[in-house]
């Protein structure tokens, strides 16, 4: 059997979120080159990227998990608007902000903690930019932060339902990436 791709996040539903989503795609599909996430029910924030993984290795990562993955964490979060990441000075990738909190950056600790210490890490990481992608900017087109802004300034901060971690599997197709639940 072939390795799977898989990381460690939270799926979230939100119809608030879900209309940022067609908003942005309505606002900017036709002014640039974006490929936006597939459906709103793949919509998640990740805690840790894994990678390739043996199905052997996945048993054992559900094991490790499996006191945080049993029980939904409800931080009040609360979805910001939208925002970009940079690579090599141009947007490469829009989201909907996370507001983070303590809570949240705890869990992603404790997360990195239990990776690291059974080996699936060889260091914890501390940064952590909780987001929720909606698309790959392929090309931003012009006047990219102005339409952001407009559509940010009409944006109410949204609370999201409480999350539950679960292990994800990331299935790669021309069409986009497709997530499933493994745990």
């Amino acid at each position: 059997m072939s390795d799977k791709r898989v990381f460690i996040g939270s799926f979230i539903q939100n119809e608030v979120l879900t209309h940022l989503f067609e908003q942005s795609k309505q606002a900017l599909d036709q002014k640039g080159q974006f490929k936006w996430t597939r459906t709103p029910e793949n919509f998640h924030i990740t805690f840790h990227f894994i990678g390739a993984m043996a199905e052997a290795d996945i048993k054992v990562l559900q094991v490790v998990l499996k006191d945080l993955m049993q029980k939904d964490y409800d931080f009040g979060l609360e979805v910001t608007g939208l925002n970009f990441f940079e690579r090599k000075g141009r947007p490469s990738v829009l989201y909907a902000g996370v507001k983070p909190n303590k809570r949240l950056f705890d869990l992603h600790q404790a997360i990195q903690k239990h990776l690291y210490e059974h080996g699936f890490i060889s260091e914890i990481q501390s940064r952590f930019t909780p987001h929720i992608t909606l698309a790959r900017i392929k090309k931003a087109p012009a006047n990219f932060v102005e339409h952001i802004s407009q559509i940010n300034r009409n944006f109410q901060p949204q609370k999201l339902h409480p999350v539950r971690v679960t292990l994800i599997e990331s299935v790669l197709s021309p069409q986009g990436a497709l997530y499933r639940k493994l745990s």
